[in-house]
């Protein structure tokens, strides 16, 4: 066999190899758990703001904890898609004295998340989404109408939201997950004392959870 014969022997081989080799590749590239589903446990640091309402005093919100369900796709290793539920309740103060009142929300949020270290027991990412507060069984209470019962109403509506955090590998399917979740939304509420209230909702959500892939 000639020198010029064997060299194209040799290309050609190492072109089947190449081509073989980047097949592999992208096949070993596919092969990972796309879906993951988990439970988490949710401190929630709710903070409100109504300009309006400033004449009888300051609206606040009480801490709460409560339980979410995250369901996770992934398109690549480093890139997902995740959506949070949870139900919360939250009790909310006008003034130090002024009235009381409490409301059930709902706020689904979605996320577009980065993993930056997919194959590492510790895989950190972040994420930002959207997010709609869904009210309900709002009621309010007005200590100036001696504790009277007084009409609370708080508009559903969109807002945006931000992650960080971390999943970290127990076994080949199962994973412990902590992260902190931003959510911003701006609405309107309606009460005895004032109407059309512009309201700003910030909860910051601190979370521990459990998570399983496959």
């Amino acid at each position: 066999m000639n020198r010029s014969k064997f060299a194209v022997l040799v290309g050609a081989l190492c072109a089947v190899v190449f081509a073989f080799s980047m097949v592999s590749t992208a096949m070993a590239a596919e092969d990972f758990k796309r879906w993951s589903l988990s439970t988490q446990i949710m401190y929630l640091d709710v903070d409100l703001g109504a300009d309006d309402l400033d004449a009888y005093g300051k609206i606040s919100a009480e801490d709460t904890m409560t339980g979410g369900l995250v369901v996770e796709y992934f398109f690549t290793p480093n890139v997902s898609a995740e959506l949070v539920a949870a139900i919360a309740h939250v009790d909310i103060d006008l003034g130090s004295a002024v009235a009381n009142g409490d409301t059930w929300v709902l706020p689904p949020s979605l996320y577009a998340k980065y993993h930056f270290m997919p194959e590492s027991r510790i895989s950190p990412y972040v994420g930002a989404g959207i997010n709609w507060m869904f009210f309900w069984g709002e009621g309010m209470t007005v200590n100036a109408l001696g504790n009277a019962d007084a009409e609370l109403q708080i508009d559903n509506s969109f807002g945006w939201n931000a992650k960080i955090g971390a999943d970290i590998k127990i076994t080949e399917n199962v994973y412990a997950n902590v992260d902190i979740m931003y959510l911003n939304n701006e609405t309107e509420l309606d009460t005895a004392i004032a109407r059309n209230v512009d309201l700003d909702v910030e909860v910051w959500s601190y979370n521990v959870g459990l998570k399983y892939r496959f």
